[in-house]
């Protein structure tokens, strides 16, 4: 029989944190959450939320990697800073990574260090960019609108293509994290249905035994009542016959 492989140190303790401290992870995907939303502004030239947003992230990853300390310090013999180490990458990596890498964390059955990667900060480069001055630039001057002005429309229509795009994939991405929920819902809905049918079935069948039932009772019902009347006119006839006098003829029927 194949041996199961044991995952790395690092994967256990992320899995124990997200079933001992869901809200940590909770708190990481939603921080990653807003993050990615800030990009799709900072695509459009709206870049005001991408530091607050990056700092949210930050805070949510040492939020994960305190819970991963206080778990680790419950083990015997600890944990050594390399693992943590790991786990601090791994929660950075997955804070903003799609459905697919953030799922199985999320469930506490990780099986392997996510990727780095996720969602990339380039996309809102383009809005935050430093020229050689050292000064943040968020759109074009009007001298260079001026200089340029048949750039500016295939620009801003290139800015909104990728603000679209960024939306489309957030909104497969979140309907694809929903699809297991989904599917969870169906399954249970087409158990239950099947159960009902079942109960249903069972109950036809006890009625029909219990109409058979009652028209059994109803028949020996009578059976039982021309019986009574049979014994109680044999023992009428019985009587009868005692109280006449010796000698004389009990009446005959008819």
């Amino acid at each position: 029989m194949k041996r199961l492989r044991r995952p790395p140190l690092a994967v256990w303790l992320l899995n124990a944190v997200a079933r001992e401290r869901p809200d940590a992870i909770t708190k990481l995907f939603a921080a990653g959450d807003r993050l990615r939303q800030a990009q799709i502004r900072a695509v459009g030239g709206d870049a005001t939320e991408m530091r607050a947003s990056g700092a949210g992230v930050r805070d949510a990853v040492a939020t994960g990697l305190a819970a991963a300390r206080e778990i680790a310090a419950g083990q015997d013999g600890g944990m050594g800073t390399t693992v943590l180490d790991q786990v601090e990458r791994a929660l950075r990596a997955v804070a903003t990574a799609d459905v697919v890498a953030r799922t199985p964390l999320q469930q506490g059955v990780l099986e392997q260090l996510p990727a780095p990667g996720g969602i990339e900060l380039l996309t809102g480069l383009a809005a935050v960019r430093q020229p050689a001055g050292g000064r943040h630039e968020t759109r074009s001057s009007p001298a260079v609108r001026e200089r340029a002005p048949e750039r500016h429309v295939p620009r801003a229509r290139d800015t909104e293509r990728k603000r679209k795009a960024i939306e489309r994939r957030n909104a497969q991405a979140e309907a694809a994290r929903r699809e297991p929920e989904r599917r969870q819902t169906l399954a249970e809905a087409t158990r239950r249905e099947r159960a009902f049918r079942a109960a249903a079935d069972r109950l036809q069948k006890a009625e029909r035994k219990l109409e058979k039932l009652q028209q059994h009772v109803v028949a020996v019902r009578k059976d039982a009542e021309a019986a009574r009347q049979a014994a109680l006119a044999a023992r009428a006839r019985a009587d009868a016959g005692r109280s006449l006098p010796p000698g004389a003829d009990a009446p005959r029927e008819g």
